[in-house]
């Protein structure tokens, strides 16, 4: 792992400023992973993302503010692009790149 990785997962997350060819970004491109769909659950306060490698993320909706105050409507109108996944309606983005960050530093920390 890179000493610029080692201080992104180590730092506060005020400080996450990396060059945008960090070990993340080379993940990414080399296994051209990607979100390939999203779907949500209110009543249980989920939402799911499916990447292409088959593998799931997930998170709280409350995590995401403008998502859970959003209609299911606009939640359902969703653009999948190589970042990330983004809400027109809404003006939301959220990126392949920052999940994976937040991953690896839960997994740190355990």
């Amino acid at each position: 792992m890179s000493k610029e990785l080692m201080d992104l997962l180590s730092g506060p997350e005020e400080d996450i400023n990396v060059n945008a060819s960090d070990d993340f970004d080379k993940i990414i491109e080399s296994s051209n992973l990607k979100i390939q769909h999203f779907t949500f659950f209110r009543d249980l306060d989920l939402i799911v993302f499916i990447l292409n490698n088959k593998r799931i993320i997930q998170r709280a909706l409350s995590s995401f503010p403008i998502l859970e105050q959003a209609e299911d409507y606009h939640l359902y109108q969703y653009q999948v692009s190589d970042y990330g996944i983004h809400w027109p309606d809404l003006d939301a983005d959220i990126s392949l790149r920052g999940f994976l960050v937040e991953e690896t530093k839960k997994l740190v920390a355990a």
